[in-house]
């Protein structure tokens, strides 16, 4: 479907208008008493609804209005009778209700249609129009009703269909003892809240804006004044308000300002940090280091490195066993990494090991005399 610029223009102000004035509407019916929002919204009469569930007759009695739900099952071969008793123990009769009818989900089916969001003031007509052109149901022989599934997605409309033949509502109703003329719906399965078809609509049906719209340009009125009314008293108490909070914004800027001094203060010393890191090799290095350089008749039982500070050098101490413990002060002062390795202690035959025991420190050399050494 392809509409023109003009088309499009006209269905937006008639979308909007509508969501507007059902939102009003609304609103309008949540200020008044549950009953009396019932009465005008066309939701008085509850609704009976038959069927047969497992083998049984199920009478449920319901009224969104009053929040209404009775529910009771019979085994009669009179289903009329049991349904006028049902109706007369709780002091109404066929006249105050609304009858629908409940068939089993196999005798439902089921469609999806996406619409472009232009089209959703003419949703009924479009899926009139989609269901005989798509499906092979004709008008005649069904009973079909839809509704908006979800809202909107983006620019499309996702609509959910139902079809039923009218064949099987009329055998249902007969079943029942009931004409398919007094039918208003039709629901399906043993959810309350599953799938419904609209049968008919009452020819008495009350226009709903035509009864509320003289209410509805009243409430606009008056609100319209109340809102003027709190604008004006409100505005000073809004430019005093106003007045404190400048006065407060000069010492929370300055509070800023100091927060963000301190944060660069921080930034600056962690960068020289960084700086001061990246001038020597790290501890994976001297470890990697160390372990290359080593003999394979001694190990270290201990690596540590102390990092200078007020313009030393960083070391690194090691302890360990060797099978010539004094060797090792030359073969680590000939490392690019290492110089200026001497023991911290005496050498000690350690028995159990047949080793000599040793502990040595080395300086490190910075990543500029590494790289001068190596030129």
């Amino acid at each position: 479907m392809r509409l023109t610029l003009g088309q499009y223009g006209l269905a937006w102000l008639r979308d909007l208008t509508g969501r507007a004035g059902a939102w009003w509407l609304e609103e309008f019916f949540n200020l008044l008493p549950a009953r009396h929002a019932a009465f005008l919204r066309g939701k008085g009469r509850p609704t009976l609804i038959a069927g047969y569930m497992d083998g049984q007759l199920e009478l449920r009695l319901r009224n969104d209005g009053a929040s209404l739900d009775q529910a009771e099952r019979v085994v009669t071969e009179r289903p009329a009778a049991a349904i006028d008793a049902f109706l007369s123990q709780r002091n109404l009769d066929r006249r105050d209700v609304e009858i629908g009818l409940r068939l089993p989900e196999q005798l439902l089916f089921s469609r999806e249609l996406i619409l472009p969001v232009e089209a959703r003031a003419s949703i009924d007509a479009i899926a009139a129009q989609d269901l005989a052109r798509r499906t092979p149901f004709k008008a005649d022989d069904i009973h079909s009703d839809h509704e908006a599934n979800g809202g909107s997605d983006g620019d499309r409309l996702h609509i959910r269909q139902w079809i039923t033949r009218r064949q099987s509502v009329e055998c249902a109703a007969a079943e029942l003892g009931l004409s398919p003329a007094d039918l208003r719906c039709v629901t399906f399965g043993d959810q309350q809240a599953g799938p419904r078809i609209r049968l008919s609509r009452d020819a008495n049906e009350r226009n709903v804006w035509q009864a509320v719209l003289p209410m509805l340009c009243s409430s606009a009125v008056i609100l319209a004044v109340l809102l003027g009314y709190l604008e004006y008293s409100n505005q000073q108490a809004t430019l005093d308000r106003l007045a404190a909070e400048i006065a407060s914004a000069g010492n929370k800027a300055q509070q800023v300002r100091q927060t963000i001094d301190q944060l660069r203060a921080r930034r600056d010393a962690l960068v020289r940090l960084r700086l001061q890191r990246s001038e020597a090799p790290g501890l994976i290095d001297l470890w990697a280091e160390t372990t290359r350089i080593l003999p394979q008749h001694s190990w270290l039982t201990e690596l540590r490195l102390v990092e200078g500070s007020g313009g030393r050098e960083a070391q690194v101490v090691v302890s360990g066993f060797s099978g010539a413990a004094p060797s090792l002060v030359g073969i680590i002062d000939g490392s690019r990494l290492f110089f200026d390795a001497a023991l911290t202690s005496a050498v000690a035959f350690d028995a159990n090991e047949g080793r000599e025991r040793f502990a040595l420190q080395a300086k490190v050399r910075s990543t500029a005399d590494i790289k001068g050494a190596e030129r």
